[in-house]
């Protein structure tokens, strides 16, 4: 079934139902897949573990106990199909939301708004990014449970702990070749870490998962990264944050799915 709105079109694939999500709220998981991938060309369609590597992001979506509905956004007719056979609706976005420097943000608002025009307004929107293929619908599931368990959290996060490059051991490589401590920058006393198990835990994003009520994609400008003054962070592993970015990510993920590391 072809469904059509203004520049818009939505091909309805196989779908498995859902219930209506913790405290009947609608959810609906936005997966954003350009076709014109720089650093790993076909990206969202290349092979990963025999299958292509946006089917896990959508296998794993399509497992949810709280997803209604699962949006594949791209430009790419073959994309489209692919995403499409594994279970996926897909929305055509157009090329000004396609291009290298888009924010996913800026695509995962759009299929909002285009859902809303076809009458499902979702309440809270799940961003996943299908370069991430080892996060699995426990994660997803308990992104959703933080932003719906009744607490003041707008938006859950997926991160992973920093390891090796801890910003306290960053530095500051100036014109002239020489290179300052970057604790000039944030007012820390690096020195006093001499091994990194002393270093405090801090963590960053992975870009794998992004969990948001419905406000904060209808007042986002651009201008942030719409995540509240009220977030969680959900931890996750070295393995489970690979987001594939270039070759060597693509090499690393394809070394792991046949690891005992990834048992």
């Amino acid at each position: 079934m072809e469904l059509r709105d203004g520049n818009y079109e939505l091909f309805k694939g196989l779908k498995l139902i859902k219930n209506m999500g913790i405290k009947q709220k609608k959810v609906l998981c936005s997966i954003s897949a350009r076709g014109g991938s720089k650093g790993v060309p076909n990206k969202n369609i290349r092979i990963l573990g025999k299958k292509p590597l946006i089917s896990y992001a959508i296998s794993e979506s399509l497992k949810s106990k709280y997803i209604d509905k699962v949006v594949v956004s791209t430009d790419s007719d073959e994309i489209a199909k692919v995403a499409q056979y594994y279970g996926a609706e897909i929305l055509m976005r157009p090329s000004s939301l396609a291009e290298d420097r888009t924010p996913l943000i800026d695509s995962t608002q759009n299929t909002m708004r285009c859902m809303d025009k076809q009458g499902f307004k979702a309440d809270i929107i799940v961003q996943f990014s299908p370069t991430c293929p080892f996060i699995t619908t426990k994660y997803i599931d308990q992104s959703i449970e933080m932003v719906t368990d009744g607490s003041d959290c707008e938006c859950s996060v997926s991160l992973k702990k920093i390891q090796h490059e801890h910003p306290y051991r960053a530095r500051v490589l100036k014109e002239n070749g020489f290179f300052e401590n970057y604790e000039q920058e944030i007012d820390v006393e690096s020195r006093q870490y001499h091994s990194r198990q002393d270093l405090p835990d801090l963590y960053c994003t992975t870009g794998g998962l992004y969990t948001r009520q419905r406000h904060l994609l209808e007042n986002y400008t651009g201008d942030d990264f719409a995540m509240g003054e009220h977030r969680k962070g959900i931890c996750l592993t070295d393995i489970e944050s690979v987001n594939i970015d270039e070759m060597i990510d693509y090499y690393f993920a394809k070394f792991l799915f046949d690891s005992e590391l990834n048992k």
